[in-house]
Formats: C-alpha cells, structure tokens, sequence
C-alpha cells in the first residue's frame, strides 16, 4: 500500500492545488460577470463561457476533495496496519 501510495500521490498538497484551481476558476467567473455589467457588448462572450467555466471549477473542486479524502483514507488504513498490498 505505502507503494501506492507514493505512486498515487507523491506531492501531500496535490488535492490543495486542486481545490485552488477550482476556486480561482470559479471566482474569476464571477469577477468576469462584474466586468460584464459594466460592459454590456461582452455579455454574449459571457453568456457562452460562463456554464463551461463554473463546470470546470466546480470539477477541479470535486477532484480536489475527492483526493483529499483518498489520502486520509490510506493514512487511516495505514494507522491500523492494514498494509496489504492486495
């Protein structure tokens, strides 16, 4: 298991990247929004990328926490001893 997981995930603050990236994604989509009530002629560009946009960050948050409770889990396999590697 200690293979695999060095295999998995050899950097810990892989899954707070993640969620990072997902939340700047997710805050620039609305910081874009704002720029686009004081600039009407941009609202179709907007209205087009705003659903793909807030789709990836909210997935890069999915995968982030979904990581994140990865790791905890085989740390508390491993505080049990439960070390098979099968």
């Amino acid at each position: 298991m200690s293979t695999y997981k060095e295999y998995l995930l050899a950097d810990t603050k892989t899954c707070y990247r993640y969620l990072q990236a997902g939340l700047g994604v997710i805050l620039a989509t609305f910081v874009a929004g704002l720029v686009v009530l004081g600039a009407p002629a941009w609202q179709s560009v907007y209205d087009v990328l705003v659903m793909p946009m807030l789709f990836i960050g909210l997935g890069l948050l999915l995968f982030g926490v979904g990581t994140h409770l990865h790791i905890m889990h085989l740390n508390v396999m491993e505080m049990r001893g439960n070390t098979d590697d099968s």
